[in-house]
């Protein structure tokens, strides 16, 4: 494979196989390189220290999402807030960053990386002492949205200040590999250190582990984390509008479109306020002179896939994930300990891989890796199908393996080939971008795959009931309490031993359908990576200009 590595000092030594071509109109505005730190070319001379400092404010931001699904049976038996309410406590968090992420990518260029950085470490922090003093559901989602706007002010700036810390586009791929490492590290935490503290506190404590790392986080930012912005960067004010209203008003369509329907008057008035935004957004940045999200970067079918693969793989690695917890938790009844213990097969893969992928990157190229990364998360999302409601783990962390494999393969090179597919100047965009398309996907996998799983569940129970013997107005009774939360408590013995056999298949069912589904969908992602995606790097004298 022909060599990566170009002299330091020029914005063309950063370009990957599937940079898009970008014109020298746009090289040449990016003006003078910033004076950053004291190494060559404004990158710090000892650039990991601070990668490892701002690693800890991305593992933060998954920690929340992981340990707040393992106390939401907790949160749901001491506050008791609607069905409405108890999706949108975890997924307001999600809607926030998807959001902003664009925004707080922009103002990290604007104002400096580090600055953004270190206010939105505070501003988690902040919302997670808001969640640990919550006493009702309204309240906590208050705490998540505020969570969530310090989310999407570290993820962007974090990776901007990761790919501005190196010229060598080998080595940004391995700091990149270190910062993706750090979110399955903050996945594999959350379930762990929630269940050790509900085992003897209420949930509120889930939401202090947040809390220590922020504080850790802020202490060392100051000290280890060199300042950066780009020197030319203007305020795009008519893109920044109208992309926040579009990203929350089609991720909240989303969202609320799995428990509302799809169908229904407010969900599809969501939908149309996206499109029309969405319209203006794209209208209005091809025409800035100094647009938010410079469009010429999509018109590389490369750079456009990589996106999508960067989308599907957060679909995939935050569904199976989700769908794991919920067969866990509800056919095998595992304590929260023991599920994020069942997990790390999972998530300590993820993070051992991913160490690993960037020199796989290196020896067969962006396309075989992320291509290959597809087949195998799909491939373990297909093993799950063999666990049964009354299989042991053995059936299931085969593919729990396979998945964290095939996730790490994806996530660290996916994110890489974006941001070397830019001029060094441009990463800030390329990490704001990469990253609003994998917070799209965290929210696309829960919401359909959980979608999915909740929808069909009632069905198939009744189903199983009627064909246990039970009749069909009791089955429709009985089912109609299971989806509300009921035990069987109160039953005839053999009536409720039925009702819980036919329930654990049924919902087994579900999830496995909502496995194959996902399964396929990443398979078939495949077939544009292998198409589109560039395999070889290229030199910058290989680039001709765009006309």
């Amino acid at each position: 494979m022909q060599s990566t590595s170009q002299p330091s000092g020029g914005s063309a030594a950063t370009r990957s196989p599937d940079a898009p071509h970008v014109s020298a109109s746009t090289a040449a505005s990016a003006g003078p390189r910033p004076t950053s730190g004291s190494g060559s070319a404004g990158t710090p001379s000892r650039p990991w220290p601070g990668v490892l400092t701002v690693c800890l404010g991305v593992m933060m931001a998954f920690v929340n999402v992981s340990s707040t699904i393992s106390a939401l049976a907790s949160i749901q038996r001491d506050l008791q807030p609607s069905t409405s309410a108890l999706v949108w406590v975890t997924s307001v968090y999600s809607l926030v960053v998807v959001t902003l992420v664009m925004s707080a990518g922009t103002l990290a260029d604007l104002v400096g990386r580090r600055a953004v950085f270190f206010g939105g470490a505070a501003v988690f922090t902040a919302g997670s002492l808001l969640a640990f003093a919550s006493d009702s559901s309204g309240l906590l989602i208050t705490a998540q949205a505020v969570m969530g706007i310090g989310g999407a002010a570290v993820l962007p700036a974090s990776l901007s200040i990761v790919s501005h810390s190196f010229t060598d586009p080998q080595e940004r791929t391995k700091a990149i590999g270190a910062w993706a490492s750090c979110s399955g590290l903050g996945l594999a935490v959350g379930p762990l250190g929630a269940g050790l503290l509900l085992a003897d506190f209420s949930w509120h404590s889930v939401y202090l582990i947040n809390v220590v790392i922020g504080a850790v986080a802020m202490v060392l930012t100051p000290l280890l984390v060199t300042e950066s912005k780009h020197p030319t960067r203007q305020l795009d004010l008519i893109g920044v509008p109208l992309s926040t209203v579009a990203l929350a008003s089609g991720t909240y369509a989303i969202i609320e479109g799995a428990s509302a329907g799809y169908t229904s008057g407010r969900i599809i008035g969501a939908y149309l306020v996206f499109a029309v935004s969405l319209a203006l957004f794209l209208f209005a940045e091809a025409r800035h002179h100094d647009p938010m999200l410079d469009l010429r970067l999509f018109r590389s079918r490369s750079y456009a896939t990589v996106m999508g693969v960067a989308t599907a793989t957060m679909f995939g690695f935050v569904g199976i994930a989700l769908l794991s917890v919920l067969y866990m938790q509800r056919v095998q009844h595992v304590s929260a300990l023991g599920t994020g213990v069942r997990l790390l097969t999972m998530f300590a893969t993820y993070i051992v891989v991913s160490a690993f992928a960037g020199r796989l990157v290196q020896r067969i190229g962006f396309k075989l890796t992320l291509a290959g990364g597809l087949v195998v998360l799909g491939g373990g999302a297909l093993m799950l199908l063999r666990t049964g409601p009354f299989t042991g783990y053995g059936a299931m962390w085969p593919g729990l393996l396979v998945a964290g494999v095939g996730s790490a393969l994806l996530t660290a090179p996916s994110t890489a080939a974006a941001v070397n597919s830019v001029p060094r100047l441009q990463a800030g965009m390329a990490s704001s971008s990469v990253n609003m398309f994998r917070q799209l996907g965290a929210v696309l996998g829960p919401s359909v795959l959980g979608t999915i799983v909740t929808t069909r569940f009632p069905p198939y129970l009744e189903d199983r009931l009627s064909s246990a013997g039970v009749p069909g107005p009791e089955a429709a009774r009985i089912t109609d309490g299971a989806v509300h939360g009921g035990s069987t408590a109160g039953l005839p013995p053999a009536l409720a031993r039925t009702v819980a056999d036919s329930a654990a298949r049924a919902f087994t069912d579900a999830v496995h359908l909502g496995l194959l589904v996902g399964g396929i969908a990443l398979l078939v992602m495949v077939i544009p990576t292998a198409v589109f995606v560039r395999h070889r790097n290229e030199s910058a004298a290989d680039k001709k200009p765009a006309v």
